[in-house]
């Protein structure tokens, strides 16, 4: 429960009741519930979206329902994402990628790409039929967030002065992963059955390839980077349930 409570705090504005220690370690181990804390986010959404629902159209329920994903979130991920566009647009080797991410200011391309992904995810949710949505918003949430792990997974740390992320890199084990898979496995097949599944490891191969890329680029991942990763893999289930309800499948 501890461990949970500190994904909790750690990635939603929700209040968790109590003070919980931190540490390194103890930060690492609380992945293993990102899954759930996705589901938490994802039921939120989806009630939401219900009340919403209830009084406005339907695409201004939906605007406003990202709207609550940023707020539930703090905007946490949109910035990272934000911030890694910004890096890698700056095209230059990898410490002037990291010192672009690193500041605080958002650029040209960071305001581009953040409009180009809340876009997409608006048009995305736009096609698929209103009876989906609930789930839908769950499964994101769930998919989103257990990516983070995935990419965290024995990747190194890029920043040799450190960071908000480091501690979950560097501490993580197979235990955490392992449980965050299984978690986000059968939520996903609690959801939508083998539509579920195929979401799941559509989004998994995306987190090796994403993960080989900033291996690459960067010599490693930075909490920017699982930002971005979250805030891609959201979208790309979107677009995954758009693509398999217009080809009939599941």
């Amino acid at each position: 429960m501890k461990d949970f409570l500190q994904a909790l705090s750690f990635l939603t504005i929700l209040p968790t009741g109590r003070n919980i220690p931190v540490d390194e370690k103890s930060l690492a181990r609380s992945m293993a519930f990102f899954p759930l804390v996705g589901l938490v986010i994802g039921l939120f959404l989806a009630i939401g979206h219900y009340l919403f629902y209830l009084i406005l159209p339907p695409s201004i329920s939906l605007w406003l329902i990202l709207g609550l994903l940023a707020l539930l979130t703090r905007g946490l991920h949109l910035d990272g994402f934000a911030d890694t566009m910004d890096g890698l647009a700056s095209g230059g080797t990898r410490e002037k990628i990291l010192e672009v991410m690193k500041d605080s200011r958002i650029g040209a391309f960071g305001v581009i790409s953040l409009i180009l992904l809340i876009g997409a995810k608006y048009l995305a949710l736009d096609q698929i039929p209103n009876s989906s949505i609930p789930k839908s918003l769950i499964l994101m949430a769930v998919l989103g967030r257990n990516s983070m792990v995935l990419v965290c997974y024995r990747s190194p740390y890029a920043r040799p002065e450190g960071g908000l992320a480091k501690p979950f890199v560097e501490n993580l084990v197979v235990r955490e992963v392992v449980c965050s898979l299984a978690l986000a496995f059968g939520l996903a097949f609690s959801l939508m059955g083998m539509k579920g599944v195929a979401l799941f490891l559509g989004i998994s191969l995306f987190c090796v390839a994403y993960r080989f890329f900033f291996t690459k680029k960067l010599g490693g991942v930075t909490g920017d980077v699982l930002g971005a990763a979250n805030e891609l893999a959201e979208l790309l289930c979107l677009i995954f349930l758009v693509i398999l309800d217009q080809t009939n499948v599941g």
